[in-house]
């Protein structure tokens, strides 16, 4: 009776001590992993705010390869989710994004599992050497006693174990899409001389959803006016909305005339400064020739004088391979002082 006596005191004191220890110890488990990783900012952004996509980099998948994994909501939002059933290390859960700020690349999220609930955020920041910056957090209350038992288990650094490995997995996978993706395209800028042209056309406002019907039905009729033609067939733009989806545009012919012909307009493009990019490729491809443009205009302080101009050398009839399309993109530009003087 005796021993049994000693061992419930000592049983009685080490729960004692335990509970003083669980009043001293921390009783939020704090886990941080970084890593760097060279590839373009969104490439990695994408593989982290879609848990469809991050799925893919889980650490989860080496405790239990068979973990069932289910997703909810729409991919990539605040909302969206994904829930975990697996074996005894890795139980069950769900996780859910709850903020996120893509202009910062930043994202938050809450996490429930069959021990407890915590908060994850990750964070990206561009180094701007080629390299991003990946800060992967998450905080768990656990409480008395349960601090205890995490700071016996050492719950903390088997996370950041866990944290990290994830991070590597990332690191794989966005350095190996980096590595795959093609090398941007780069336009020449110049600037020519150009005098002033009457083009013939009939001005209209349309969606950008009709724009290829519009072009298929309205250009044909540009040969109509082959004989008087000083150029290619080709498109002037006035305003392009992208807010509401829509363009001031006609198709048009550059022409030695001067009264349009019935049911058409006539519009003048100024003499002067033109910006001219010489694109190869398919029409609806060209945005980043036109951006290229506007950021020259911006780093030069120039303003458009006319209408953005496309010329279409190239006939698609008789030339199939789109890379082969040639197109004259030109703007009418104007040094900013200069306008405001002739203003």
């Amino acid at each position: 009776m005796k021993v049994l006596k000693v061992i419930g005191i000592l049983i009685l004191v080490v729960v004692a001590l335990g509970l003083i220890a669980s009043l001293v110890l921390p009783k939020d488990m704090n886990v941080k992993s970084e890593a760097t990783i060279s590839a373009p900012i969104d490439v990695v952004w994408n593989n982290i705010n879609n848990f469809e996509k991050s799925d893919k980099w889980s650490p989860w998948y080496d405790v239990d390869p068979d973990m069932k994994v289910t997703f909810a909501g729409d991919a990539g939002t605040v909302g969206s989710s994904f829930s975990w059933d697996g074996n005894d290390d890795v139980g069950q859960g769900t996780q859910t994004i709850t903020a996120l700020d893509p202009d910062n690349y930043a994202m938050e999220t809450n996490v429930k599992h069959n021990w407890g609930e915590g908060d994850g955020k990750m964070m990206l920041e561009d180094m701007g050497d080629g390299t991003v910056k990946v800060t992967s957090m998450y905080t768990e209350h656990s409480g008395v006693p349960g601090n205890l038992f995490a700071t016996l288990m050492d719950m903390e650094g088997m996370m950041g174990k866990m944290f990290d490995n994830g991070l590597s997995k990332l690191k794989g996978i966005a350095e190996e899409e980096a590595a795959a993706q093609p090398e941007p395209t780069t336009y020449e800028v110049q600037e020519v001389e150009r005098e002033a042209r009457m083009y013939v056309g009939n001005k209209t406002t349309i969606g950008m959803a009709d724009m290829s019907a519009y072009f298929m039905e309205n250009m044909p009729k540009m040969g109509a006016f082959s004989e008087k033609a000083l150029g290619p067939p080709s498109a002037l733009y006035w305003n392009w909305d992208t807010e509401n989806m829509q363009a001031e545009l006609t198709v048009a012919m550059a022409v030695d005339m001067e009264e349009a012909p019935e049911g058409y307009e006539l519009y003048e493009q100024p003499a002067g400064k033109y910006l001219l990019v010489n694109y190869m490729g398919s029409y609806d491809q060209s945005e980043a020739a036109h951006n290229t443009i506007g950021a020259y205009m911006e780093a030069n302080n120039l303003e458009l004088t006319g209408a953005v101009m496309e010329e279409y050398v190239t006939d698609p009839g008789t030339e199939p391979d789109t890379s082969k399309w040639q197109t004259n993109i030109l703007y009418p530009v104007m040094a900013k002082e200069a306008a405001a003087d002739e203003g």
